[in-house]
């Protein structure tokens, strides 16, 4: 199939006089013609694709639906899904090959051999602490239920290093009015041995973003929550970055903060070339104008921007735009191909689309 490329990003030139660049297109769909927010979807590159399960929509929703009863019920899924993207496949589709115990959606995720590991999250019975691992056979995909979180939390901040996932933040039931600090590590190797906690983030927070550059983690944006004047969640929209060492087991805040705060990220952050990418995300100005009846009749969207942060210089790099802007997606790296998978792109809409986004040096 032709792939048609669509240039959208401008040259940024970093320190070292270095050039990047990224292109931007979409031409594949999920299989969910409404699309999705808050998926799982991970690359089994042994089998040459991706992975997906998971999220949820507003089927029923009126067209152009702005208020929740407009918006009409949401709508979690269990249903997994295979993209093949491997040598001779010429018309890509993503295909069901299973069921997951129970739908599930805003949940940690990561790939573990031949499986889709999927941690915590939230659906219609509010949020879970329940850890799944989905392997992808001849026959379809097998679910295997593994030990359970410490707690039940959605919307966290997530990355591996080697054979261990860490979950960070999120927030512990739907009415929650205050977001979580605490964070867990589980061995893939070794799930019988169950969750570890480990330390604290100096910053509580939910719907972050997490990568890994020389086997340091870095968590960024988000949101906090407080309660308002009413007794309901208030968010705090974040920009700053904060490091974890495995090794030492502790926290540090890194001078270097995003260029504008984003919620809801493309997780887990990509990395190419010791920098991490940072895809999509809201970047709140809708909500903070709502807060003080200021909010223009149309939201405006999520952001295209694609930015880059460089850990071993501290140096953030506009790279150039996604060709759609989403928020709470899945972000799927193949060597120098990154994969954004369907998402949110304005409150209650989703997109089907697929983008596929390009880094050359």
């Amino acid at each position: 199939m032709k792939r048609s490329l669509v240039l959208l990003a401008a040259l940024a030139v970093a320190a070292q006089a270095e050039v990047s660049s990224v292109a931007s297109d979409t031409w594949l769909q999920i299989g969910d013609k409404v699309g999705r927010a808050g998926m799982a979807a991970v690359l089994l590159e042994q089998q040459g694709g991706i992975i997906m399960t998971g999220g949820a929509n507003f089927p029923n929703a009126k067209p152009g639906a702005k208020t929740p009863a407009e918006r009409g019920a949401k709508a979690y899924y269990g249903d997994v899904s295979f993209l093949n993207l491997g040598q001779g496949c010429t018309t890509p589709q993503a295909k069901v090959v299973g069921e997951l115990p129970a739908p599930i959606g805003y949940a940690a995720f990561a790939a573990y051999g031949n499986s889709m590991v999927i941690a915590g999250g939230c659906n219609d019975g509010g949020h879970v602490a329940t850890v799944t691992c989905t392997e992808l056979g001849s026959e379809g995909a097998s679910t295997a239920i593994w030990p359970e979180l410490p707690v039940t939390v959605a919307y966290p901040a997530f990355a591996v290093v080697g054979s261990k996932l860490y979950v960070m933040g999120g927030q512990e039931k739907a009415d929650s009015v205050t977001t979580l600090s605490r964070c867990f590590v589980l061995d893939m190797a070794a799930p019988k041995e169950g969750w570890k906690e480990i330390a604290r983030m100096p910053e509580a927070r939910m719907l972050a973003a997490a990568g890994v550059v020389n086997g340091r983690i870095y968590v960024m944006g988000g949101c906090s929550l407080h309660p308002d004047a009413k007794g309901a969640a208030e968010r705090t929209y974040l920009h700053s970055v904060m490091c974890y060492n495995p090794e030492s087991d502790t926290w540090s805040t890194v001078a270097s903060p995003m260029p504008e705060p984003l919620v809801g990220v493309a997780n887990p952050l990509p990395s190419h070339g010791g920098k991490l990418y940072v895809v999509a995300g809201d970047p709140g100005n809708y909500y903070r104008a709502s807060l003080t009846g200021k909010a223009p009749a149309d939201h405006p969207g999520q952001n295209f921007s694609v930015y880059s942060f460089a850990p071993g210089t501290m140096q953030w790099t506009k790279e150039g735009a996604n060709a759609t802007g989403v928020a709470t997606c899945p972000a799927v790296q193949w060597d120098d191909s990154i994969y954004i998978i369907s998402g949110e792109t304005h409150p209650g809409i989703r997109t089907p689309l697929i983008s596929n986004i390009q880094i050359t040096k």
